[in-house]
């Protein structure tokens, strides 16, 4: 899977997870999106389910950017 496809996954999940209306890019906060463990527990969930690539909730929750999510994401798949 390409880092732009990985990218679609977790933008469409994060904007799920997260009720977000607005575009979401690699430079998109956690801020930004509300924040909330219930959300990023959630989010964390459908990477796992749907990219089968498992990234600590405590992981998640030290990152800033959607992006650093995604490359995180990506290491995993490799």
């Amino acid at each position: 899977m390409s880092h732009d496809e990985i990218l679609s996954k977790v933008a469409e999940f994060a904007a799920s997870a997260y009720h977000y209306d607005g575009g979401i890019t690699v430079q998109t906060t956690f801020e930004e999106l509300g924040k909330g463990s219930m959300k990023m527990i959630a989010l964390t969930s459908m990477i796992e389910n749907e990219l089968d690539a498992e990234v600590p909730i405590r992981e998640v929750m030290t990152m800033k950017t959607v992006g650093e999510l995604v490359e995180r994401v990506a290491d995993e798949m490799e």
